[in-house]
């Protein structure tokens, strides 16, 4: 996530869309439907961001705990971010999300579409870099 945070630091014009890719099991399910939670309930993303940083940067497998006290942590409304994540509209984000990532080939963590490519690992901030110039190369022809 180090990458993607020092992107949009120094490129305003970039856009990210994160989707939830939970592929370590039901610990990671869970924390991914209390994310769709957070980001039903915070339309500007910063809070989201935030609740993905802390989760990420905490030590062990992600669990539906520590996505809550996470949750917590963003002064959010955890009575709906509870109901939220239970609900149907949560697990549907989550299929198409899962679906998508089955459609465009992800294995693993992290993955990205840049432009119209799809890159598969960790390619560290200068090969994300260099991708998106040359997308954006491409997008100016």
């Amino acid at each position: 996530m180090s990458d993607t945070l020092a992107l949009v630091k120094d490129d305003p014009h970039l856009k990210i869309v994160l989707k939830e890719f939970p592929i370590l099991g039901p610990g990671s399910t869970a924390a991914a439907r209390i994310a769709i939670a957070v980001r039903m309930q915070d339309p500007d993303g910063r809070k989201y961001l935030a609740f993905h940083q802390e989760l990420l940067g905490s030590p062990g497998p992600a669990s539906w705990e520590k996505a809550l006290a996470a949750a917590k942590d963003q002064d959010l409304d955890m009575a709906r971010i509870e109901a939220d994540a239970a609900s149907d509209e949560a697990g549907a984000t989550l299929s198409e999300d899962m679906k998508l990532a089955s459609a465009l080939g992800f294995a693993g963590t992290p993955s990205y579409v840049v432009g119209g490519d799809v890159v598969l690992g960790a390619v560290g901030l200068a090969g994300l870099k260099e991708r998106i110039e040359k997308a954006r190369a491409a997008a100016s022809r």
